[in-house]
């Protein structure tokens, strides 16, 4: 009779997620050599090949694009059935962690519906920006984090890749000054140093007109036309008018965003990471709820 074993969709599902053998050998606890024999061993049973094996990484053969998006429901409906079996393990504190911005839009639909699920679980939760809640998440001092990837690594679990978007009052035309005034986050924000990096490559001047660590201070310096911003496309309000190479201004590379996971979670922290699989990866950012405007 054929079937999936979960122990190898696991360890398939954790090279596409890191990019390599060794990277899923260490998220897994498992060596690198016990890692490719199970991938390989997949392989040969079900007479397809998944991973295209390069010098630097693998990536997916149409084959693993089939099935990757199956074995991360199947590991999911496993997690979600021990915990209906087992709801009493399901109990206790969840320290969770997520930037400023994501947190406006995707945490409140997110974490009302996970507590509904979950009754037995208190949640605690964490606004900062990635680079600093990496680190909690490796301390224990949080038990889950959805952060913002730094360019090529391979932490956590990739989520989705968000597109970085240009945005401007409706009424007035910042864009058209030079040097073109900027409105973002601090140095710790992992896109901000991207933004500054595409403007120089384009040859655009520009000088910083507002720092805010808040999205809603963010989109008030734009609506007032104080300057112009670059934001995941989920959290732009509809107020803000996009802007682009008609604009003068340099096409971003999208954003990672990844959910990553203490190394010694206990089941409560394991059920938020299946919800927030199945839910952040799969929300379209057009559908998700936004955060009531700034005054």
């Amino acid at each position: 009779m054929r079937h999936f074993d979960p122990e190898t969709l696991a360890a398939f599902v954790a090279v596409v997620d890191t990019g390599s053998f060794t990277a899923a050998a260490a998220r897994l606890g498992k060596t690198q050599a016990a890692i490719s024999i199970a991938v390989t061993r997949f392989e040969e049973r079900l007479g397809r090949r998944l991973l295209e094996r390069k010098p630097r990484g693998v990536r997916l053969t149409d084959a693993g694009e089939t099935l990757i998006g199956y074995a991360r429901r199947m590991l999911a409906l496993e997690d979600e059935a021990f915990a209906a079996l087992w709801p009493e393990e399901v109990a206790g504190r969840l320290r969770i962690g997520m930037p400023d911005d994501y947190q406006a839009v995707f945490g409140p639909a997110l974490i009302t519906r996970f507590a509904a699920e979950n009754p037995r679980v208190r949640l605690e939760i964490i606004c900062d920006f990635s680079e600093r809640l990496e680190p909690m998440v490796a301390a224990g001092d949080l038990d889950l984090a959805i952060v913002t990837r730094e360019r090529g690594s391979v932490a956590g679990e990739l989520l989705r890749r968000e597109p970085l978007v240009w945005c401007a009052a409706t009424a007035q035309a910042p864009e058209r000054l030079d040097p073109l005034p900027l409105a973002l986050f601090p140095d710790h924000c992992r896109a901000r140093p991207r933004i500054l990096a595409a403007l120089d490559k384009a040859g655009r001047r520009w000088r910083i007109a507002w720092t805010s660590s808040h999205l809603p201070s963010i989109e008030s310096a734009v609506t007032l036309g104080i300057g112009i911003t670059a934001l995941p496309e989920s959290v732009v309000a509809p107020t803000l008018r996009r802007l682009g190479p008609a604009d003068g201004l340099p096409e971003l590379e999208p954003l990672e965003l990844a959910v990553i996971t203490a190394e010694l979670a206990g089941p409560p922290a394991r059920r938020l990471r299946t919800f927030v699989r199945t839910s952040f990866g799969r929300l379209d950012p057009a559908d998700a709820p936004r955060a009531a405007e700034p005054a």
